[in-house]
């Protein structure tokens, strides 16, 4: 046991390294100049070229493409939290049989890859003119995000307490305000992961928005990098620039969500 627990954190502080090793070598060549990056690649920059970050802000247009990812991200994100938390509830508290039916529905939308429902999605929204729009990108988000978000809910409510549900009915507390004003205070910790999660895939994502955001003023974020890359090929210090800046609100958000994303899996929320 002893041996186990001088073992762990050394194994711990190996792989914190070497998950590190790739952000420091982005963000140093990034902050190089020409000269330092054909003299000395790997090392930190002889001086430190801010400027960098300014150019590939406007040339590769980010602002406009951060405005179109927080759009779409924060929409799904929202729309997934909430749809899939209301579905969740009645699922981890009702125990007749066409609530597991209904269960099993929800986790089959999981084994299901989006490459095989890729061209029947296309043809409807085509039907619905919503290529181009961020509605459709938003829906296809929100309904690929939802069925592991149930998961992970159901997994959760039925951690909850039913003495509280029935202290709260006592007083008189309606079932909508019973769910938003005491249990959906509750979920936080699984809320933040369900958050972290989706958004980790929505704003890092090229495929959906490629096939379905075919208008260049809805590019997203890696829509953008990736044009960006391709003018820009041998200017490697501002792609760089571009790749940070875009990594930036993800790790903005894991570091104001860390506590209770920690928190929903250290409570088993993750469990089957």
């Amino acid at each position: 046991m002893r041996v186990q627990r001088m073992f762990l954190p050394a194994v711990l502080l190996i792989w914190s390294i070497v998950v590190f090793i790739p952000f420091y070598l982005v963000v140093t060549m990034s902050l190089k100049s020409p000269i330092d990056l054909q003299l000395s690649p790997l090392s930190w920059p002889s001086s430190l070229q801010f400027a960098n970050y300014w150019k590939a802000w406007t040339q590769a247009n980010l602002g406009h493409s951060f405005m179109n990812s927080i759009l779409i991200t924060a929409t799904s994100v929202i729309l997934i939290v909430i749809l899939s938390s209301m579905a969740a509830y009645p699922l981890a508290r009702r125990t007749e049989k066409w609530s597991a039916m209904l269960y099993v529905y929800f986790l089959a939308g999981i084994m299901v890859p989006f490459q095989l429902a890729m061209i029947p999605l296309y043809k409807l929204l085509k039907a619905l003119h919503l290529i181009g729009e961020y509605a459709g990108a938003i829906m296809i988000y929100s309904a690929m995000g939802i069925s592991f978000a149930v998961f992970l809910y159901v997994s959760f409510f039925k951690t909850v307490p039913r003495e509280i549900e029935e202290s709260a009915q006592i007083d008189g507390c309606g079932p909508f305000r019973l769910f938003w004003v005491i249990l959906f205070p509750l979920i936080k910790p699984i809320s933040s992961t369900v958050v972290i999660i989706n958004s980790l895939f929505i704003w890092n994502d090229f495929f959906i928005p490629m096939l379905f955001l075919q208008n260049k003023a809805m590019r997203n974020v890696p829509l953008s990098l990736f044009t960006f890359t391709s003018e820009y090929s041998n200017n490697w210090m501002l792609i760089f620039a571009a790749v940070v800046i875009g990594s930036l609100p993800l790790i903005l958000l894991f570091i104001l969500l860390q506590k209770h994303f920690i928190q929903g899996i250290a409570s088993g929320a993750v469990k089957g």
